[in-house]
């Protein structure tokens, strides 16, 4: 039924793609995936322990660093031997260590073997600054992940992947879950609740929102590792190209990659980071649709506790409030960023968060409002039909049971507490076998039939009066008409039947 669908927060979609762009999950699938992936999966290590990470592999700078963790510039090797890791961190002409003071970090299987190459390597003096070849425990980092392991990361369909993409999307599902709270609370407290009606109600509708952030970001996760995603960039670069050759449009695009990255990028950098962005909205919003409908197709499948109707129309409010939440994150996180921009205090990262967050929300409802008006005029719901015929059988209830106005209220008391989405489901699937609303009908009469005894039971026992009472009212009613009047009289009064 329309009236209770799962939470769907318009918020998850964009965010989840956010993030996706700020890793390399988009080159899992060249021929250095193995590396790209395995650099994600150790920095992934140093942020839950609480390190301070700085990205700067991105850049592409000449034997520049991956990243930076608390001021150690790190430099990431993964190769299937430890004899290939080492060899990757040393120029192929001149021999020589090409990252001068970066930690070498390589898989976790191989550290002790890499320690004993890189040993031979500085007693050779081909390590520039390092005569020691104890200094190798020093110059050689231990990755969090083995060679295997981030081989399997960068590839969709096995255990290491997903359990890695549980890990990383947990972190994107609990920022959704307390945004998502914090504005379910609100407007549960706008509508009148109390705190403990509104913390009760927005936890269990920010529960459900996680759930479906993180099965939607895991499945998207599995998808941006194959081929077929990275085609999608090429697509939507195109698009993103041709609004850029216009001032206006290449400004919406730089404000655009300001607010994702969290960093000014420019030109080409802008372009082709928006349509990689557009590509992971495109997924993430499309898997969030189908994630969300889920439920509603088991429904229409496997229990008929709705109607095929009410399926397509509830997909498409769904996918209309997902995709106005996606367009609405966009625009109001650009927004954001450029107005951030011109107060110190806020900045364009606080200023692009809460712009996306309000865009997204309002975005979101505009979408669903839009497409719920067009399909409410299209499609009757489920819920309406089974209200009428709901409100039929109570009507037959309250003459069967002879009940007072007072009764009829206390029915609708119980009426009230019992009828919500799911028993409407189950009084829609009662008509499911033959297709006739009369077995609906049948069904919500003898849901409250007992109520109605219930009710019936309560009255107060009623005696009837002895015949003699009887008797003296009904001499009371004779005496009271004109029965004394001259009975000749009367009859004369009457014409007579015509003759023929």
């Amino acid at each position: 039924m329309n009236d209770e669908r799962e939470e769907n927060s318009p918020y998850a979609a964009p965010e989840l793609a956010r993030a996706f762009e700020q890793s390399q999950i988009g080159k899992f699938h060249t021929k250095g995936g193995t590396g790209f992936a395995a650099e994600d999966a150790n920095t992934f290590a140093d942020r839950i322990r609480l390190r301070d990470v700085e990205i700067t592999g991105t850049s592409n700078e000449t034997n520049g660093a991956d990243r930076i963790v608390d001021n150690v510039p790190i430099q990431t090797k993964y190769f299937s031997s430890p004899a290939e890791t080492v060899a990757a961190a040393f120029d192929s002409g001149t021999g020589q260590y090409r990252y001068q003071t970066q930690v070498l970090e390589v898989p976790r299987d191989q550290y002790d073997e890499c320690v004993r190459i890189m040993e031979e390597k500085i007693r050779q003096g081909k390590v520039p600054g390092f005569v020691d070849p104890k200094d190798a425990e020093r110059l050689v980092s231990k990755g969090d992940v083995t060679y295997r392991q981030a081989r399997n990361i960068a590839r969709a369909g096995n255990i290491d992947s997903l359990l890695f993409d549980v890990k990383t999307q947990s972190i994107t599902t609990a920022y959704v879950f307390a945004v998502s709270f914090a504005v379910y609370f609100a407007q549960r407290k706008w509508r009148g609740e109390t705190t403990d009606d509104a913390i009760a109600g927005a936890l269990q509708s920010a529960i459900v929102t996680g759930g479906t952030t993180l099965a939607t970001g895991v499945i998207a996760a599995q998808v941006l590792r194959t081929r077929a995603a990275a085609m999608g960039v090429v697509a939507a670069r195109s698009g993103v190209k041709a609004l850029g050759s216009t001032a206006i449009g290449r400004q919406a695009v730089e404000r655009l990659a300001h607010a994702s990255l969290g960093k000014a990028v420019y030109g080409a950098a802008a372009i082709n980071h928006v349509a990689k962005l557009l590509r992971s909205n495109v997924i993430t919003s499309t898997i969030a649709t189908v994630v969300i409908s889920t439920p509603d197709f088991c429904r229409a499948a496997v229990s008929n506790s709705i109607s095929w109707a009410q399926f397509g129309k509830n997909f498409a409010v769904n996918a209309g409030g997902v995709a106005g939440g996606v367009g609405g994150w966009m625009g109001g996180a650009a927004a954001g960023a450029a107005a951030g921009s011109f107060f110190p205090v806020v900045g364009t990262a606080v200023g692009a968060a809460v712009g996306g967050i309000i865009g997204a929300f309002g975005g979101g409802w505009l979408g669903t409002t839009t497409v719920k008006g067009v399909m409410d005029a299209l499609v009757e719901d489920d819920a309406q039909r089974m209200i009428a015929l709901l409100q039929v059988a109570l009507e037959e209830l309250a003459m069967d049971f002879l009940l007072s106005e007072q009764e009829v209220d206390a029915l609708g008391e119980s009426v009230r507490a019992a009828v919500d989405g799911q028993w409407l489901r189950s009084m829609y699937q009662a008509g499911c076998g033959n297709g006739h609303d009369a077995e609906r009908q049948i069904f919500a009469y003898d849901a409250f039939e007992e109520a109605c005894l219930v009710i019936a039971r309560k009255r107060r026992p009623i005696s009837l009066p002895p015949p003699e009472v009887v008797t003296g009212h009904i001499d009371k009613l004779a005496a009271s008409l004109p029965m004394n009047a001259d009975i000749d009289a009367l009859i004369a009064d009457i014409t007579p039947w015509p003759s023929d």
